[in-house]
């Protein structure tokens, strides 16, 4: 599971030096050095390239380069420290400061050129560099007059959508390096989800951050964060109920999953080859949290783009689907809201034209929440079939009691419906199906409930219980045996 461990060296040549620059480069290349970047710095003198080599780890433990470096995450510092101003006014001043030391060495170019002493080969070879300095400079004003232009703050004026920041520890997971690295998770992720739920996620940009705590990682969504927890590179994480035997030890981390609630340990791999028991490395753990994360969040994350792509189907198998309904009947916002609340409940629209003519057959309901309803209806087989086991469903009932609680949310008032949410009974409500849950060692427990409160009882129980399915009792197709196991 770790990344090969690498070998850094720092080696610094003047930038008006080329042929101490090649010599270098050859030099490093013979000694089975990789050049791994290069940038310029400035002294007090000149601009000197700073020149960082890479190479595997080399097992004799004698060499005559004392500055090596053998830190995992040490290139992901030294380019911290290296990299080039992004903020708008530091770069100004940087490029000023260039203009101004570039201007110091065409003068002392120049005194030198006013000397009577020089040879003819002397002047030539001030002259050529006097001509490649005044291009620099000439390069320097161009950057700065591109730089203050009020243009370059429009490219500024963007966002990314799906962000997972990561504290420089837990880096190493996004290496290329790294055999189990988080980029092709990722990958698998999404094509898990399109296979699933037919839900293709975006692109996901990981950047380190300062501002978390040792070996956190978050996920901001339209950056907002959303989520935050810290894994363990090189251990791997178990659920303790799957490992009942086993008792932590000294090195060992124990903690709450921040998805389920439910205690983990995270243990030394090399602890961990004779354990039964299927455990989460740190790139799954990541990964299973962006997926968790990608569905909870669904209707932030998808956008009309997404729609228009999932439209653009629809229209080369059965143009009339798209043209019947679309905008007279259903607006494209309408479709976003019945899209996103159909894959945040984990049902599929990867049949998307199937969908489209569902909508079609139901597109005169009054509200976008009663077409949500009927369109459920229609995939109900498709829904129970996900969820049934062995042909059985076990589903839990409200009690005549929670149900009047949970029906006396709703009020009307002046012709519209006013939902006013009591948090001690809907806190009571989810305690009970936890507790229930528990008992009946459910871990994905499901609530079947009239349809007229199925959706918004969804989403205020969703909070408390992650896992929860709420179905309306109408779903509840005949093709199954549907064992009540409980009531809430």
């Amino acid at each position: 599971m770790f990344n090969k461990k690498m070998q850094y060296v720092i080696k610094t040549v003047p930038t008006d030096d080329r042929q101490a620059l090649e010599d270098l480069l050859n030099e490093m290349s013979e000694q089975g050095w990789d050049l791994y970047t290069m940038h310029e710095i400035e002294s007090d003198s000149s601009i000197d390239f700073n020149c960082i080599f890479m190479r595997e780890k080399q097992e004799e433990q004698g060499t005559d380069l004392d500055d090596i470096v053998n830190v995992t995450s040490f290139k992901y510092r030294m380019e911290k420290m290296l990299a080039t101003p992004t903020n708008p006014y530091d770069l100004c001043k940087e490029i000023q400061l260039k203009i101004s030391n570039q201007k110091d060495r065409i003068k002392r170019i120049k005194s030198q050129l006013e000397s009577d002493n020089l040879s003819g080969e002397d002047k030539k070879r001030l002259n050529n560099q006097m001509s490649d300095e005044l291009k620099q400079l000439d390069s320097l004003k161009q950057a700065l007059v591109n730089e203050i232009s009020p243009d370059t703050m429009y490219a500024g004026i963007k966002e990314e959508k799906f962000v997972v920041n990561l504290s420089e520890e837990i880096l190493e997971v996004v290496s290329m390096e790294y055999s189990d690295n988080l980029l092709a998770e990722t990958v698998k992720i999404r094509q898990e989800l399109t296979d699933e739920l037919g839900y293709v996620i975006p692109h996901i940009h990981f950047h380190n951050s300062d501002d978390l705590s040792q070996n956190e990682f978050s996920i901001k969504i339209h950056d907002i964060e959303v989520f935050r927890t810290v894994v363990f590179p090189g251990y791997v994480a178990y659920f303790k109920d799957d490992i009942k035997g086993y008792k932590p030890e000294n090195g060992d981390y124990v903690l709450e999953d921040e998805i389920t609630g439910k205690k983990i340990i995270w243990i030394k791999e090399d602890k961990v080859k004779d354990f039964w028991a299927h455990g989460i490395s740190a790139v799954e753990f990541i990964g299973r949290a962006v997926k968790y994360i990608a569905v909870r969040e669904v209707s932030d994350i998808m956008d009309y783009n997404d729609i228009n792509k999932y439209v653009e189907i629809v229209l080369e198998k059965n143009s009339f689907l798209v043209d019947n309904i679309i905008p007279d009947f259903i607006t494209a916002s309408d479709l976003k809201y019945l899209l996103t609340c159909l894959i945040r409940e984990r049902v599929s629209v990867k049949n998307i034209v199937y969908l489209f003519e569902k909508i079609n057959d139901y597109a005169n309901e009054p509200t976008k929440e009663d077409l949500l309803d009927k369109v459920r209806l229609a995939f109900s087989k498709q829904i129970i079939k996900d969820l049934a086991v062995n042909g059985e469903l076990k589903v839990i009932e409200l009690t005549d009691e929670t149900e009047e609680k949970v029906s006396g949310f709703f009020t009307e008032e002046e012709e519209e419906s006013i939902i006013r949410i009591d948090a001690k009974d809907v806190q009571a409500i989810a305690d009970s199906v936890n507790k229930l849950a528990k008992s009946k060692k459910l871990e994905k427990p499901i609530l079947a409930v009239p349809m007229d409160i199925r959706h918004m009882l969804f989403v205020i129980l969703s909070e408390f219980v992650p896992n929860i399915t709420v179905l309306a009792l109408e779903e509840l197709v005949c093709d199954y045996n549907i064992k009540i196991i409980g009531k809430v």
